[in-house]
């Protein structure tokens, strides 16, 4: 799940974590968004740097890694953020930093469905 729910997307955070009572609430609650911080942080940073949002990061993030992501869609404005995404070229460093960052959170979020990768 490439922008983990919203989790990624910096609309949400520990002060204003994901709507209770949903699958994406349990998932990503108050400990785990405050987990988050810093790799939000870090995305961010990348946005600001490449006039993108920080889910037009993830996106890039994920092309960059060689995957072919997909997204929900429910809005035309988020078709629009997987066009730029896919129009960043993140450097080496930028790509390091965000690893780096992920690693940091200890977090590991996988659906029921997904099955381990050795």
């Amino acid at each position: 799940m490439v922008l983990e729910q919203g989790a990624l997307t910096d609309k949400y955070n520990a002060k204003n974590p994901l709507p209770s009572g949903t699958r994406r609430g349990e998932a990503f609650n108050e400990d785990v968004l405050a987990k988050l911080e810093g790799l939000i942080h870090v995305v961010k940073e990348i946005g600001d740097k490449h006039n993108a949002t920080s889910a037009q990061v993830a996106i890039a993030w994920a092309i960059a890694k060689g995957t072919v992501p997909i997204i929900g869609v429910r809005r035309t404005s988020q078709i629009d953020d997987a066009v730029k995404a896919a129009e960043i070229t993140l450097t080496a460093q930028e790509i390091h930093d965000l690893e780096a960052a992920a690693k940091e959170t200890g977090i590991v979020i996988k659906g029921d469905w997904e099955k381990p990768m050795h």
